[in-house]
């Protein structure tokens, strides 16, 4: 059994829209979160749980998610006001994880690799090592600048992070786009991508004393932050020419 988690506390600024931008139609009969229940298209209750974090005016997404409510358990816990970012949303949801788990934004397009399964790379991934970043190399320094920036080897393992560097970025190489972990490991994990999160001093290779240092890292096809009006036209474009 999988447990996805996924953080719909934000308030959406980007998009600016009246209702919660999880449920926005960007396609026919398709919202934003849609995109992330489309990866377990092939499984039911009994492989995968969803776990959402929201705040309390968001409950048009309950309903809306209502008609998943025959092929999947879905559980909402409310946001932690006295935490913050998204790694709070997640510390908001800790009491309803899974042995296994894994982040999965709901504002964005994630495609696998050609004939790769989620839950088949998470279960082996994490069979290998307690935690794993999905991932996407990335030239741009603009880019890695706005994201969790890693640096991955040729291997696809995990050297060094940084959430939106703004100093010698050019030595990151890639940016994470889910990341999936083992119960145990969340709290290690978590204090330290939170603390660079939150521009929080890092001591000298800190990450070497967490289970992200040499994780085995997973690179995805495709990604798309859906979270921007600029990022949904580029979408469509490549959809639909």
């Amino acid at each position: 059994m999988i447990t996805v988690v996924m953080p719909c506390a934000g308030e959406g600024t980007r998009l600016a829209l009246p209702y919660p931008k999880e449920i926005f139609s960007i396609e026919k009969h398709k919202s934003l979160i849609d995109y992330t229940f489309d990866l377990f298209a092939d499984y039911g209750r009994n492989d995968v749980q969803f776990v959402i974090t929201m705040t309390e005016d968001k409950t048009d997404l309950v309903k809306y998610l209502s008609k998943y409510k025959h092929r999947f358990n879905i559980s909402f816990t409310f946001f932690n006001p006295s935490e913050t970012e998204y790694t709070g949303s997640l510390k908001s949801a800790k009491h309803l994880f899974g042995e296994k788990n894994i982040v999965l934004l709901p504002d964005t397009y994630l495609r696998l690799k050609e004939s790769d399964d989620i839950i088949d790379l998470v279960n082996n991934s994490l069979n290998e090592t307690g935690f794993t970043f999905f991932f996407k190399r990335e030239k741009s320094e603009l880019m890695l600048s706005t994201k969790g920036a890693l640096i991955v080897s040729d291997d696809n393992v995990i050297v060094d992070y940084e959430d939106k560097p703004q100093e010698n970025v050019g030595r990151f190489n890639a940016f994470w786009t889910s990341f999936a972990f083992r119960k145990r490991v969340f709290d290690s994990c978590m204090e330290f991508m939170e603390k660079s999160t939150l521009n929080h001093k890092l001591m000298v290779d800190e990450i070497k004393h967490t289970p992200i240092y040499n994780s085995k890292a997973i690179e995805v096809d495709e990604y798309i932050d859906l979270g921007t009006w600029d990022q949904i036209y580029k979408f469509l474009d490549m959809r639909y020419g």
